[in-house]
């Protein structure tokens, strides 16, 4: 581009011809936004500012010639701004991602909840379409089970594990209490794993017969 080579000289007088009358009509525009366009003139500007004294005269190199002017018209249609209302489709689409992108931020920070370790994405759960499983599953994932809280409407001290002595939650009984490690074993061929492993997007298959044999399924 003329104005890119008139960039590395020194400040000089200079005339750029072109055929392009369209581009010249764009650049005189006020409201054009074309990005083309748009980094024409800041280019000018940016050696009027260095002193350069840079003109633009059209050579009329067209005329007469039917398929050239075609193209000059076509041209012009390229670079003048048009204000076209976005679909709704687009539109939806952006405020989603938006929103999921703002949402996953904020739970990135919740290292703390005891949901994060199982779901550390931001995505939508798949479902059985069995209730009893989805009941039962939710209060696995949030850590809230009726073996673990129903102290709570009864005014009662927090349960203890009888096997360990240490406080009785849903991590202690799927991951911690050693009481269990023949059984997991049995079911998930590890005693090493973490709650994503057994209660994430695709809960482990043998959960729930963990917590049978365990007798602890009727109680979440």
């Amino acid at each position: 581009m003329a104005l890119e080579y008139l960039s590395n000289k020194q400040p000089i007088k200079a005339i750029i011809y072109t055929d392009s009358f369209s581009v010249l009509q764009a650049m005189i525009g006020e409201n054009n936004s074309h990005k083309l366009v748009q980094e024409i003139k800041n280019l000018h500007s940016n050696l009027h500012r260095r002193g350069f004294k840079v003109l633009f005269s059209w050579i009329p190199a067209h005329v007469g010639i039917r398929g050239n002017e075609q193209a000059d018209t076509a041209a012009k249609s390229a670079v003048v701004y048009r204000s076209e209302p976005l679909p709704y489709a687009d539109i939806k689409s952006a405020l989603r991602n938006w929103m999921l992108n703002n949402w996953q931020n904020d739970w990135n920070l919740e290292v703390d909840n005891k949901l994060h370790e199982v779901k550390p994405i931001v995505t939508q759960w798949t479902s059985s379409f069995n209730r009893k499983y989805e009941v039962t599953l939710t209060r696995l994932r949030i850590g809230h089970s009726r073996l673990t809280h129903k102290y709570l409407l009864f005014g009662e001290s927090p349960p203890v594990c009888s096997r360990c002595n240490v406080l009785l939650t849903i991590r202690h009984v799927l991951l911690d209490c050693s009481s269990f490690n023949r059984i997991r074993l049995k079911y998930f061929q590890s005693i090493h794993f973490n709650l994503s492993f057994l209660l994430g997007e695709k809960p482990h298959a043998n959960l729930f017969l963990f917590l049978k044999d365990i007798g602890f399924f009727n109680d979440i």
